[in-house]
């Protein structure tokens, strides 16, 4: 019968003929837990059977079960590493179990089916909405400074007036000529300017 080595952090599928080891005198002196398998025999320590014993009852594995067995180095802390041997179930059984239950096949996943034309339709044009609505985005101007703006405001402000001081001269029946109604309301908006720079007081 080979034997079956274990190689540190490397998963070893087995056929175990027992769950239990059978004691053995160990060539280095005490005993050995040898475990008989389809695959061959190997042979841990007392305290290794014992542990894979308990392990293989916890899954309620029976003789002829595919197991994995890992030798796992893992972390203790403090910086320090240790070996801990680990079993899992491999496979699946169906039928009734050694706890008297009853095991039956987990049910294929729905089958996706592939999306229809018009669903294949309907994302193309999502898609194609995002995209013309990023690209309107990235060129849309943008906002004028408050300078501007308040440039314009102040220029509204101003092509009003004028047009009601020229809707006012209309009155005297061609008498002041347009050329004179915008001297004066020129002459009028830039001495309030100055009025305005020398904190409300008229200019000499």
């Amino acid at each position: 019968m080979p034997t079956i080595k274990f190689q540190t952090n490397v998963p070893v599928e087995v056929r175990l003929r027992s769950i239990e080891g059978r004691p053995v005198d160990s060539q280095f002196g005490g005993v050995q837990h040898m475990f008989s398998a389809e695959e061959g025999a190997f042979y841990v320590s007392e305290t290794v059977g014992q542990i894979l014993t308990d392990q293989l009852r916890k899954l309620r594995t029976r003789p002829g079960d595919r197991v994995e067995i890992i030798k796992a180095e893992v972390n203790r802390g403090n910086g320090r590493k240790g070996i801990q041997w680990q079993v899992a179930e491999i496979g699946y059984y169906p039928g009734e179990q050694q706890d008297g239950t009853l095991a039956v096949p987990k049910p294929p996943a729905p089958k996706q089916e592939p999306p229809s034309e018009m669903e294949q339709q309907l994302a193309a044009s999502i898609e194609q909405a995002q995209a013309r609505k990023q690209a309107q985005q990235a060129q849309a101007p943008a906002a004028p400074p408050a300078w501007a703006e308040a440039l314009v405001s102040q220029t509204c402000v101003l092509v009003d007036a004028f047009a009601s001081i020229i809707k006012h001269s209309s009155r005297h029946e061609g008498l002041i000529k347009a050329d004179d109604v915008r001297a004066i309301f020129l002459s009028a908006y830039i001495n309030a300017t100055k009025a305005a720079s020398n904190g409300g007081r008229n200019a000499a």
